[in-house]
């Protein structure tokens, strides 16, 4: 328990040291976005409000504070790959692994093509197929009980987005894993020791994205989440190697000056 209270000090120790490119690529996402979050919430509107639902706002900042609220989700996705390279590169060097993507460019446009890939592949399902279905399902239960659909413009929006970046984080899970497990961070077999307790994070994070909503609601974004665990499984399990995650000794130190 130490010593993972102690990795885990270093990695922070790195992340806090590069705080200052984390913050400056960070506000840089907020600011440029910020200017187009206007036609993307039109667009938002546009596309998945149920028709005879109305948006509405509730207060006077609303609508500035759900454009900040889009900069800062982008922002943040666009952060997220500096911080992963800033995490691998501190464990890879307390640990003394050869980072592989270094081999060759190849590997590198083949892991950057792998991941944008999956993002747009699950951003496109929760928008274009879950969202839509959902929506629709919620307008028409609430019409049914008589009830006038009237959405907080905040509210409406905010789900979109935040739900679709989820997703598209969601569906990179064959992708992350898979690395882990290559580079031996992971073992598959510790990923089937706490599927249940993944399970259990999945239930909670849809419980987290649909707040008031039933469990047909709640079901209909954790059972994606969780088949698509299943399918990162199965990719990991064909493609994963046993490799042994072990912090450098003082033979194997002293072998390799002796060569040098």
């Amino acid at each position: 328990m130490s010593e993972a209270i102690e990795n885990l000090s270093a990695i922070l120790l790195t992340l806090r040291n590069k705080v200052l490119v984390i913050a400056a690529v960070l506000f840089t996402g907020i600011i440029v976005s910020f200017q187009f979050t206007g036609p993307l919430i039109e667009r938002m509107k546009n596309d998945l409000l149920p028709e005879g639902a109305k948006l509405v706002y509730v207060s006077p900042l609303e609508v500035m504070m759900l454009e900040l609220k889009l900069s800062i989700i982008i922002g943040t996705l666009v952060v997220l790959p500096i911080i992963a390279f800033y995490v691998y590169r501190a464990i890879s060097k307390r640990y003394s692994i050869q980072i592989p993507i270094s081999i060759g460019k190849g590997q590198v446009v083949f892991l950057s093509v792998a991941v944008i890939f999956m993002f747009v592949l699950g951003a496109a399902y929760s928008y274009l197929l879950m969202l839509p279905i959902f929506l629709k399902y919620l307008y028409m239960d609430a019409a049914g009980s008589g009830v006038t659909a009237t959405y907080s413009v905040f509210k409406f929006i905010s789900f979109i987005a935040t739900t679709t970046a989820i997703f598209g984080l969601v569906f990179e899970l064959p992708v992350v894993l898979t690395f882990l497990t290559r580079n031996g961070f992971v073992k598959y077999q510790t990923l089937v020791t706490y599927r249940r307790h993944i399970y259990v994070l999945v239930m909670f994070i849809a419980a987290v994205v649909t707040p008031g909503a039933d469990v047909f609601s709640q079901m209909m974004v954790a059972v994606p989440m969780i088949i698509f665990f299943e399918i990162s499984m199965v990719v990991v399990r064909v493609l994963g190697v046993k490799n042994k995650l072990s912090q450098p000794d003082s033979s194997s130190t002293s072998r390799a000056s002796e060569r040098s």
